[in-house]
């Protein structure tokens, strides 16, 4: 599945993905590298955003490849940035790609870091690096040129990110909580249910999420709901829509359906034909992304 809050690994290699820990300095700001095999990855997969903000790097810098959302194509040079929020858009990678570099942030984090305002990230969907961060994307895909290894290539960005920190960072601890529990615990299936969990209204749960992450908490929950689903469908079973869509919080199969029909544009039935085992997400293993140093998949500390 395609990780792309900016990420990426498909469903069946998920196991095989690297997972590099940040140094201490950055656990609350990034939770994780990933190195994703590009190619194992199909010529045309489906993208879907885990809600969580990240950046990509293709392996040099001048590498291009193409994403398309609707009747829009963009070709990303070097790295890109991807939105929270994704619909019907499809990645196409080169064969030849080596393997990619991809960074998931905090929210909380991303947006102070970086400077730019969540609702632009949300309307943009993808674009390349430079365009997004602006001088500071260029500078650090010219610092990145320099580095041969992956493993240089994480010092680079940790060294780039520790000396670009805020130094009065605002923190949200309470949306924090929120985004666990709708990726790790309870999984509640309305807004209505997460603020009872949580103590806290509707209001601000709306203001918080739009705030901090540039989507309501509707699209945040439909969207990683959906994202589950599709993991589920990769799993080889028999195929049982109406169990699936309980299972997942879906009223019912109409209500999945038409979830499908607007992140892939297509009916789930329909894009099985066509697709099977072709999904690209923002999925991974099933830690806290908040707390990256409970992840018991990674392969080797970072150090700044």
């Amino acid at each position: 599945m395609y990780f792309c809050g900016m990420p990426v690994a498909l469903y069946q290699y998920l196991q095989s993905i690297r997972v590099i820990p940040p140094c201490a300095a950055l656990a609350q700001v990034i939770t994780g590298f990933y190195i994703m095999p590009a190619g194992s990855l199909p010529a045309n997969g489906l993208a879907i955003s885990d809600g969580m903000p990240a950046m990509a790097f293709l392996p040099h810098t001048d590498d291009q490849l193409h994403f398309s959302m609707g009747q829009t194509t963009v070709t990303v040079t070097g790295g890109w940035v991807s939105s929270p929020y994704l619909e019907k858009a499809w990645l196409q990678v080169p064969q030849n790609c080596g393997p990619l570099l991809v960074v998931q942030f905090n929210p909380i984090w991303f947006y102070q870091l970086w400077q730019l305002l969540p609702q632009r990230l949300r309307r943009a969907g993808i674009c390349s690096l430079p365009d997004m961060p602006g001088k500071d994307g260029m500078l650090l895909l010219q610092l990145m040129s320099g580095a041969r290894s992956i493993t240089d290539k994480i010092k680079v960005l940790e060294t780039f990110i520790v000396a670009r920190l805020p130094r009065q960072p605002s923190h949200n601890g309470l949306l924090e909580e929120a985004i666990t529990y709708i990726r790790e615990r309870e999984k509640p299936s309305t807004v209505q249910e997460l603020g009872r969990l949580l103590g806290v209204s509707y209001k601000w749960l709306e203001r918080n999420f739009r705030s901090y992450t540039g989507l309501s908490p509707k699209e945040y929950m439909q969207q990683y709901r959906f994202l589950q689903t599709c993991v589920q469908l990769q799993d080889g079973a028999p195929v049982d829509f109406m169990g699936i869509a309980l299972q997942q919080g879906y009223y019912d199969q109409n209500h999945l359906i038409k979830d499908f029909k607007k992140f892939t544009g297509m009916s789930p039935g329909k894009y099985l034909k066509a697709y099977a085992f072709s999904v690209v997400s923002s999925v991974k293993p099933s830690y806290s992304l908040l707390h990256p140093a409970h992840n018991r998949a990674a392969t080797a500390p970072g150090a700044c």
